[in-house]
């Protein structure tokens, strides 16, 4: 839909002291300090992987040696889809808006790209525990079943009673992430230095992380976790109780720029508009879980 003067009539009045178009703070962008943002020049990108070995086998002299097949595991495909938006206005309510509100309105598409990007890639931990978007081994992203690719226990990265956040459930927590193995069930190095909330939780994360001292307690007891944990919230997490620990160096949440958004503008001739848009392609999601832990919070029974 076009706008036109008799639908912006205020625009073209001068008695107003003040028109407010869309005034409010915009929210400081979060998602690149949380994902792998990459960029890519194809239509998708796909992640595979392949394990590694077991632990060696003893071999008496002169005995043959075992040998052991590594397995492949499961890939993730990155299908970068297009987005985009725009309006139209006509040549005279541009030339006739007293405010200078129409003139603003194309920094605004660049504004929706930037939330619309925030919004999907906030998605993947918003449904972390949703059996609706799975990953590659067919689980959510917080999981108590992660198939092995060799077929060995199951994992889990996800509390089975969403434990809320506290001081001895963020141990819990971290001792979880530390005991991730790989897909032969060998002990790998995963260590969580990110602790991500929703602003709800903000307060007591940074407490618990914060506090020169142990919070919560008398006692005069060092705290371990200052300085361990970077705190940070994110306003586009829907729950108010769902928390998660992330390992910087081995998670694989990934977000791909195709086209990171541009903007055009041209005219329709025959009916005297100007016309603004805003387009953008992008991709995203995990590639593995591991690096990541999460509880719903809410003290109830999981089972995904």
């Amino acid at each position: 839909m076009t706008a036109l003067r008799t639908n912006f009539g205020d625009l073209l009045e001068p008695i107003f002291r003040k028109i407010f178009d869309d005034k409010f703070q915009e929210m400081p962008e979060v998602f690149p300090s949380i994902f792998h943002v990459l960029t890519s020049d194809k239509m998708e990108e796909k992640d595979s992987a392949v394990t590694g070995f077991g632990y060696l086998v003893e071999t008496d002299e002169n005995e043959q040696i075992t040998y052991e097949d590594p397995v492949l595991m499961y890939s993730k495909t990155y299908t970068h889809k297009k987005y985009t938006l725009g309006f139209k206005v006509s040549e005279e309510m541009y030339e006739d808006d007293l405010y200078n509100v129409m003139n603003k309105k194309p920094a605004k598409l660049a504004l929706s790209a930037r939330r619309t990007a925030e919004n999907h890639a906030s998605s993947v931990l918003n449904n972390a525990f949703s059996t609706s978007y799975l990953g590659g081994d067919g689980r959510p992203l917080c999981s108590y079943i992660h198939p092995r690719a060799d077929g060995g226990t199951a994992q889990i990265n996800a509390s089975t009673t969403g434990i809320t956040l506290t001081e001895a459930n963020l141990e819990t927590a971290d001792l979880a992430m530390r005991a991730q193995l790989d897909d032969k069930g060998m002990k790998i190095m995963v260590k969580g230095d990110r602790l991500l909330v929703p602003p709800a939780l903000d307060k007591e994360a940074r407490i618990i992380t914060e506090s020169t001292m142990r919070s919560g307690t008398a006692d005069n007891d060092v705290n371990v976790y200052r300085g361990r944990f970077q705190v940070q919230s994110w306003d586009y997490l829907t729950s108010t109780t769902a928390w998660f620990l992330l390992d910087g160096s081995n998670h694989e949440l990934n977000w791909f720029w195709r086209v990171r958004p541009e903007f055009k503008n041209d005219s329709a001739f025959n009916v005297g508009a100007a016309v603004f848009k805003v387009r953008a392609r992008w991709s995203y999601g995990w590639s593995d879980w591991r690096g990541v832990w999460g509880s719903k919070g809410d003290g109830a029974a999981y089972a995904s």
